[in-house]
């Protein structure tokens, strides 16, 4: 059976499609029923970006981030929910602009490419519908794609990035017998559970944890540190 990419909504919590989520966020009730703010929120509004990522076929974010926030703000969010592994370099593209890690800035502060810093604010950088592209690791690449689907006035509170929705975990099955996988191999991309591991011919020093991440078995990402509230 073909796996199918879903997750659920955390405000009804109903479960729709990667594509199907992002229509539903727009007009869920008991998410704008959680959008009510009092008289001190009120005072504190500013606007919100409501972004969908996307990474290879399984994989997919929805998140609401304050637009005064910094694309640095926005990778640290990814690298710390999908990405970091060993401090590889990053880098944003939009509207054919590159926004680069600022260490990548200054190995390219001695070239003539004019490419820009990270800390620019989202409302300078991001418009409406607008999409973009990320890249994570210049070696072993890791690449996302992200749109702004909405923008809207309101108040976060404490959290910096609020996850609306992603994708369940993909049910990967040991090819030996058939149980759920829990490793990964990085020699041949198969996939065993625990019980068939020691068999498994390319060796236990090949495999890595089946996550839920686009980068599952890339160099040596094993997991997030976090899970699903990120604050910084």
């Amino acid at each position: 059976m073909e796996h199918k990419s879903e997750g659920f909504c955390r405000f009804c919590l109903k479960i729709f499609s990667g594509a199907g989520m992002g229509r539903h966020l727009l007009t869920c009730k008991t998410r704008k029923d959680s959008n009510g703010l009092d008289l001190k929120e009120r005072q504190k509004k500013y606007k919100i970006y409501h972004l969908k990522i996307t990474g290879g076929k399984w994989y997919w974010l929805h998140i609401e981030i304050p637009g005064n926030a910094t694309l640095s703000d926005l990778d640290d969010f990814l690298r710390d929910i999908w990405l970091e592994c060993c401090g590889h370099l990053s880098a944003f593209t939009i509207r054919g602009a590159k926004y680069d890690d600022k260490r990548l800035l200054k190995e390219l502060s001695f070239t003539d490419m004019s490419n820009q810093s990270m800390n620019k604010r989202l409302y300078s950088v991001l418009n409406l519908k607008d999409t973009f592209t990320y890249e994570y690791d210049f070696g072993s690449t890791t690449y996302l794609d992200g749109q702004v689907l909405a923008v809207r006035e309101g108040f976060l509170g404490k959290n910096k990035i609020r996850i609306l929705a992603r994708n369940n975990p993909y049910a990967s099955v040991c090819e030996d017998c058939g149980k759920q996988a829990t490793s990964m191999c990085v020699e041949c991309e198969g996939f065993v559970c625990d019980q068939c591991q020691d068999a498994h011919e390319c060796g236990e020093e090949m495999m890595l944890d089946v996550v839920n991440s686009p980068r599952m078995g890339v160099c040596g990402y094993e997991g997030p540190d976090m899970v699903d509230e990120w604050t910084p």
